[in-house]
């Protein structure tokens, strides 16, 4: 059931401490379950990470369906793990999801993949083909975009004593024949995607780590162009970083700043169509009417960056939708001081 929830306008003031990042959760709860280790710990565990959870179950366990929610980075990693393995079974995917883009696995020496429809097609990739009987190669056709989150599955690669050779640019060579050796049971990082809202309402962020390989840690430059803008405006390239999109335009918009946004293709296919989403989303505060999150989380927080800075009341529509990534946003919100005056 959908719920509603009415936010206070004004600026806010404390800190926060933001759930475990949902990316690397993602990679580390597979590499446990390969290992036969004892899962890493999840602060704040989200739907999309408990999704990943019942469907490494129901695979594991020989079910034939194998729910991964609205996760796509569940489905897509997962379905050519399942592949190589020869397990039979079908995805259930919920909300639009079955509508985003698949690449369906087959067993063959080289993997194809288009560099700008969703990095977790070479993730995918490499996590799966180490457990192939062959040995395998993966190249990108143009400019890979969200290479960052391909650095995260390398890393939780190599924690698991997988080999690969990143041979060029864009070329990974996976010898086959390999076994998962993941020691779990740790706490995964601080989401620093997570972060970028409490980053724009000015309130401290604690639980992250300067040093992290997470490419949404670019928030804080990206926060910093925009206050810098110039009248005539600033164009913002964000193909590598692309979850940032709605908490960038809402808090550009909110600021009165002038900001021309790149590299945005690949955003009509997320939870939501997040250029109309967000559109929508900027013109209803400024119109004074209810948000829709159109079911995408990454709106309903943007929606209380925004009252951060407004002069009235927002109301936002079906504010339940952060769960998918940070069940307790609003309870961390709420907890917040706001400033008068």
């Amino acid at each position: 059931m959908a719920s509603m929830k009415t936010i206070a306008p004004g600026r806010r003031s404390g800190r926060v401490t933001v759930p475990s990042s949902k990316s690397i959760a993602h990679r580390e709860l597979i590499a446990a379950a390969l290992s036969g280790a004892e899962p890493p710990a999840i602060r704040g565990e989200s739907r999309d990470t408990l999704a990943t959870r019942a469907c490494l179950k129901a695979m594991m366990s020989g079910e034939s369906v194998w729910p991964c929610g609205e996760s796509g980075t569940t489905l897509r990693l997962l379905e050519p793990i399942a592949g190589v393995m020869g397990w039979k079974g079908e995805f259930a995917c919920e909300g639009r999801l079955g509508e985003r883009p698949r690449m369906p696995f087959e067993r063959k020496p080289r993997y194809v993949v288009p560099g700008n429809v969703s990095s977790q097609f070479v993730s995918g990739l490499l996590m799966a083909l180490p457990l192939a009987d062959w040995d395998s190669e993966i190249v990108v056709e143009g400019t890979l975009q969200s290479e960052s989150y391909v650095r995260l599955t390398e890393d939780t690669l190599r924690e698991s004593g997988i080999a690969f050779e990143r041979a060029s640019e864009g070329v990974w060579r996976v010898p086959g024949r390999q076994a998962y050796r993941f020691r779990g049971g740790r706490e995964v990082e601080g989401d620093w995607s997570q972060a970028a809202f409490f980053l724009a309402m000015g309130v401290g962020v604690d639980g992250l780590r300067d040093d992290s390989r997470q490419g949404d840690r670019a928030v804080t430059g990206l926060l910093a162009a925009i206050d810098a803008a110039p009248p005539e405006g600033v164009t913002l390239d964000i193909s590598q970083t692309p979850d940032l999109y709605p908490v960038l335009a809402a808090y550009a918009a909110a600021t009165g700043r002038s900001v021309a946004f790149t590299g945005t293709e690949r955003l009509r296919l997320k939870e939501s169509d997040r250029i109309a989403s967000t559109a929508a989303l900027i013109e209803s505060v400024r119109r004074g009417e209810a948000v829709n999150t159109f079911g995408d989380h990454r709106i309903a927080m943007s929606a209380a960056v925004m009252a951060c800075h407004a002069s009235r009341p927002i109301t936002v529509e079906g504010a339940e939708c952060v769960a998918k990534s940070y069940p307790a946003f609003w309870d961390d919100f709420d907890g917040l001081e706001r400033v008068l005056g």
